[in-house]
């Protein structure tokens, strides 16, 4: 409907229902849009400047995924959703001009980008997504912000120069640079060139600047912000850019930025099949992981676990280095093993760049562990004593015994460990503490490991097995599965390692972990063939064969591969006998 000469009423491209005007959404996505919800469950990004269309339909369709980006990205255009736009819209009038010029001359340039998902999928979303535009607040003047002359800094549209930069990255001087930065998009742009320096050190410089200055502003300007995280992500995966620092800038920003950008550390993960880029993903989630480790453990960090026993030891020793920075203690003892790796790879510990062997940086990263560990407990005493966490004088003191364990298991005496181990869990155990119950008992099954006795590791095992499951900790769980397996192949009783392969392999393939998918399958294949089933072996082999194939294992899928031609020969010639 009309309602002035010119323009007409933003309508819905889906329903033909008049449109709310859309609102601020909090919190702040990495564009600088605001959105609004139709009636009949479409919604929508606005974009003042009509410049990324591309960008705004990209975080609609995040919007209207209610922020479930790994749903978002698993959508199919046409099949799981509609997407349509509406250009020519004028925010402070609400309304379009589909000519996108009003009766003054003066250019509109907004743009709205629409995302309808299927009735099914917005069952699933619409009420958070409805929830999240009721608490949304409407913008005011978002034209000032983009016009010279109205009261915006960027109105001023100063510039700096590359030297001028260049002297402040060198000082480390973020405040001046985001101050700049606010003023001069370019800013964040010459500081991302100094990641191509000739020189490593003031590359590394340049890497936390920027990753502290893009953090600075983000709430200020999200939408460059986004975009320089884009760019680098862009660059990342495409192997023809020059890609140096983009991984790891991308980790500092997340690092000093974790409750915009925290999300992204996924995207990292998802590099992990690049293998010139592993020891920048290691260190990123490293960097990340030393002040919020939270945030990676709720993504399948568990594929770093892999790269410890890689064949280059600049990789090895970023993986040691980065799982002790986020406190995997899950790794503790494959990391204990490689203390006499005597190769040497380059380190930048966020202080200096360094050249270290792959066994320092073990111990280094084991000593990290336990300081964790000591830090933890005294955090604990500590809220006791100001009264946050009461808890009877037995539990304090086995907290106490564990300590003491802890320390007598670091210095080799495995039986005294094993012998305090034992009191203290009896105190847990009848007070219901789970979780402490699962760390000793996995440490005695260890200890009972290393000692040679494999039989006696089984059942502390498998308790700490089941309060993962119960705790529904999947990677936790996973290491625990391998460990019982590990134990009954040692025993040769293989047809006992079905059950918990075929868990283990249902919870790495919700982790997406190929690699780990692939090894249980052999795993699986070699008990059929030892119990005769060999159709069943057959098929396990084969698909085991194809995802080391397709993740680029070649020699693992030859060897896999060759193994196959042998059985399909065997059963050939069982056939042909009978």
């Amino acid at each position: 409907m009309a309602i002035s000469k010119g323009l007409i009423e933003p309508l819905c491209p889906f329903c033909s229902q008049r449109l709310p005007r859309p609102r601020q959404i909090e919190p702040k996505r990495l564009g600088d849009f605001d959105f609004g919800v139709c009636e009949c469950g479409a919604v929508f990004a606005h974009d003042v400047t009509g410049h990324n269309l591309g960008a705004a339909m990209v975080e609609a369709l995040g919007f209207a995924c209610d922020d479930d980006w790994d749903l978002a990205w698993s959508l199919m255009p046409g099949e799981d959703y509609q997407d349509a736009l509406i250009e020519g819209y004028d925010f402070e009038r609400h309304a379009v001009f589909p000519k996108g010029y009003d009766a003054e001359g003066k250019r509109i340039r907004g743009a709205l980008s629409f995302i309808r998902l299927k009735d099914d999928l917005q069952e699933l979303k619409n009420s958070g997504v409805r929830a999240k535009f009721a608490s949304g607040t409407h913008t005011e003047a978002l034209q000032s912000s983009l016009d010279p002359g109205r009261g915006s800094i960027r109105g001023k549209n100063k510039r700096f120069s590359k030297r001028e930069v260049s002297r402040l990255v060198k000082k480390a001087d973020v405040e001046s640079l985001a101050r700049m930065a606010l003023e001069d998009k370019l800013v964040l742009r010459k500081i991302q060139r100094l990641l191509y320096s000739a020189d490593l050190e003031s590359r590394w410089q340049a890497v936390l600047v920027l990753g502290q200055v893009a953090a600075a502003i983000s709430h200020h300007d999200p939408a460059t912000v986004g975009d320089l995280l884009r760019r680098l992500l862009y660059s990342a995966n495409d192997s023809a850019a020059a890609n140096w620092g983009a991984i790891e800038t991308v980790g500092e920003i997340i690092r000093n930025q974790p409750s915009l950008y925290g999300s992204f550390v996924r995207h990292i993960l998802g590099l992990v099949g690049d293998a010139p880029s592993r020891p920048a993903i290691l260190w990123a989630i490293g960097r990340i992981g030393e002040c919020h480790p939270k945030i990676v453990r709720t993504n399948s960090f568990f594929v770093l676990f892999d790269l410890l026993d890689s064949k280059d030891p600049s990789v090895r020793g970023h993986a040691a280095w980065a799982l002790g920075k986020i406190g995997a203690r899950e790794a503790r003892n494959v990391i204990s093993k490689m203390m006499d790796d005597k190769e040497e790879f380059s380190l930048f510990d966020g202080k200096e760049l360094k050249y270290t062997t792959v066994g320092e940086t073990a111990r280094e990263a084991l000593t990290l562990m336990n300081k964790k560990d000591e830090i933890s407990m005294k955090e604990t005493s500590e809220q006791v004593g100001q009264g946050l966490k009461k808890e009877p004088p037995e539990i304090l003191e086995a907290r106490r015994g564990y300590q003491e364990a802890e320390i007598l298991k670091n210095r080799g005496q495995s039986l005294d460990a094993l012998s305090k181990f034992e009191e203290v869990l009896a105190v847990f155990d009848s007070a219901g503490y789970d979780v402490e119950v699962a760390n000793i008992c996995e440490k005695m099954g260890d200890l009972h490991v290393m000692r040679g006795n494999m039989k006696a590791a089984l059942a502390p095992y498998q308790r700490t097995l089941a309060i993962c499951e119960k705790k529904n900790d999947p990677i936790s769980t996973v290491i625990m599965l391998e460990k019982v397996i590990d134990i009954y192949r040692h025993l040769e009783e293989y047809s006992k390692t079905l059950p918990y392969y075929f868990r283990a392999l249902e919870l790495v393939e919700n982790l997406s972990d190929v690699k780990r998918s692939a090894l249980f399958l052999a795993g699986i294949a070699d008990v059929y063939e030892r119990e005769g089933k060999m159709a069943e072996a057959l098929d396990a082999y084969k698909l085991a064969e194809r995802l080391f194939r397709g993740m680029g294992a070649r020699e693992r899928a030859d060897i896999l591969k060759e193994g196959i031609a042998i059985l399909e020969e065997r059963l050939r010639a069982e056939s042909q006998a009978t």
